[in-house]
């Protein structure tokens, strides 16, 4: 008789899954994303940038999981290219919030479109009824977190 796993056993085995599709994901979609000349953490920090009123680093630098001082760097980057503006916090003048600009706003969209492409692998080999089991489950597993 075979060995039962316990639920950490499966769990893992569940998010090495997860991060072999990404790494798939990323693999497939670099040479789509390689013409905009952006790192994946510069794409990423376009991607948290939804609302018009700007974010502040902080918090940029919070959800991307690195220093401030990174993001400020990235910031640079991108603001030199026109993506995205630097704005004051209305309630905290040693804030700065950051912005997308319309031509960032219009790249984010196109950005995004490729980058949440899904790899080929789970398209092929999964079905739409297993796909939405599997979308189900993630979501449950996902739910109120950030």
């Amino acid at each position: 008789m075979g060995q039962h796993k316990t639920k950490q056993q499966l769990a893992a085995e569940v998010m090495a899954s997860v991060i072999r599709l990404n790494k798939e994901r990323l693999r497939e979609n670099g040479p789509h994303l390689r013409p905009y000349d952006l790192t994946t953490q510069q794409v990423w920090l376009l991607s948290r940038l939804t609302q018009d009123e700007g974010v502040p680093i902080g918090t940029l630098a919070e959800t991307l999981q690195c220093h401030s001082s990174n993001v400020t760097g990235m910031v640079d980057r991108l603001e030199a290219r026109g993506l995205v503006v630097r704005l004051p916090d209305a309630t905290d003048r040693r804030v700065k919030l950051v912005a997308l600009t319309p031509e960032g706003r219009a790249l984010r969209g196109k950005l995004l479109d490729i980058a949440r492409r899904p790899p080929e692998a789970l398209v092929e080999r999964l079905d739409a009824d297993q796909l939405q089991a599997l979308s189900d489950l993630l979501a449950k597993a996902c739910a109120g977190l950030d």
